[in-house]
């Protein structure tokens, strides 16, 4: 098949010619290559690029937003550039539609509100603090994270501050990276570097309840969140103890699966998918046990999975994406365009767009 040929091209880096076709698949590629478009410049690109922020698409699916390490946030509309706006550093997490308004979290302390039709600017407020995750909402506030253990609520029409809860950071070493505030069962579930989790009263950010999780030591980071609203648990990823299960309401621990560098947590279904150091694991929702593990790279980390028609795409971090069958862990395909990936894929049925280190913007057909 003519479809099934193209995912077999990948490109050399920044350069996006041809390479010959791997030999010996043993499936179909779960996935193609539709279009691509350059969305940074190749002249503008860094020594060893990064691009961390999935693009975002309107509920209409007519404009897809993308935020990359230039400072730009580009809108898409039927495959042409309508605008661009610059900010003052680099967009290092996804945006956040909410109405008419995207959110952009930069890279340079500064949260923009853009008017999403237009790109003008309606509002900007300083946290002065870079801001590593995409935003959220919870119970009509905008809740940010930053890379000083901060969560900050703010009034969406107008940027004012709500309230502030704040850890200090461990001493000990750490590892970059931070967990996106999640809103379910009536609180906002935020994490931390020290290896604590705790529940906010979204009205005035008082906790609810906080659990140490990770222990004592080094590399205690919480760097994922995962809080289904028709479930009584969270699931969080922490660096040093791997996968664990809280209860929604106590913060009481119901299991824990080690897995060592784990920075990742999907939950789908009756799996709970767990990425780590130079592996990807799927769990039993209910007890945590282990139903199926895929091996990566030496010391190769996984972004974060998602979900889709029976599959997982998921990415190592530089390296490619991946198709991987929900039910058995089996590798289905993979796509690297040369320069890899650092971000998850935005996945709708049918279609998956992802950004590569290379700037390069990739929408991916899905099969069934």
């Amino acid at each position: 098949m003519i479809v099934i040929a193209l995912l077999a091209f990948s490109f050399a880096p920044f350069s996006h010619s041809p390479r010959p076709p791997p030999r010996g698949p043993t499936l179909d590629p779960p996935f193609f290559v539709g279009e691509m478009q350059h969305l940074v410049p190749q002249g503008k690109l860094p020594y060893s690029p990064t691009e961390t922020a999935t693009p975002v698409l309107d509920r209409a699916q007519t404009r897809l937003y993308a935020g990359t390490r230039d400072g730009q946030v580009r809108c898409q509309f039927r495959g042409k550039t309508t605008w661009a706006y610059q900010i003052g550093g680099a967009i290092l997490a996804s945006p956040l539609i909410e109405g008419e308004t995207l959110f952009v979290p930069g890279g340079d302390g500064i949260l923009y509100a853009l008017n999403r039709f237009t790109g003008a600017l309606r509002w900007q407020v300083d946290i002065h603090e870079e801001l590593t995750t995409p935003p959220a909402m919870s119970q009509g506030r905008l809740v940010v994270m930053s890379s000083e253990q901060s969560v900050t609520a703010l009034d969406p029409a107008s940027g004012k501050r709500l309230w502030k809860f704040h850890r200090d950071s461990p001493g000990g070493f750490t590892i970059r990276g931070d967990a996106q505030p999640r809103s379910a069962h009536g609180s906002v579930y935020v994490a931390f570097a020290d290896g604590t989790v705790a529940a906010l009263q979204p009205e005035n950010g008082v906790a609810k309840w906080t659990r140490q999780v990770s222990g004592t030591g080094d590399y205690l980071d919480v760097d994922w969140i995962d809080a289904p609203e028709a479930d009584d648990r969270i699931y969080v990823a922490s660096a040093k103890a791997g996968i664990v299960a809280l209860d929604a309401t106590t913060g009481v621990m119901a299991w824990t699966y080690p897995l060592a560098g784990a920075n990742h947590v999907l939950v789908e279904g009756p799996r709970v998918i767990g990425g780590g150091r130079s592996e990807l694991v799927a769990l039993d929702r209910v007890r945590g046990t282990k139903v199926w593990t895929l091996q990566l790279g030496r010391e190769r980390y996984p972004t974060q999975p998602v979900a889709v028609q029976g599959l997982i795409l998921v990415a190592q971090d530089r390296g490619a994406l991946l198709g991987v069958d929900l039910q058995t862990g089996e590798a289905r395909g993979a796509f690297d365009p040369g320069s890899g990936f650092s971000q998850p894929a935005l996945v709708l049925p049918g279609v998956a767009y992802i950004v590569s280190n290379g700037g390069v913007l990739f929408s991916l057909g899905l099969l069934p």
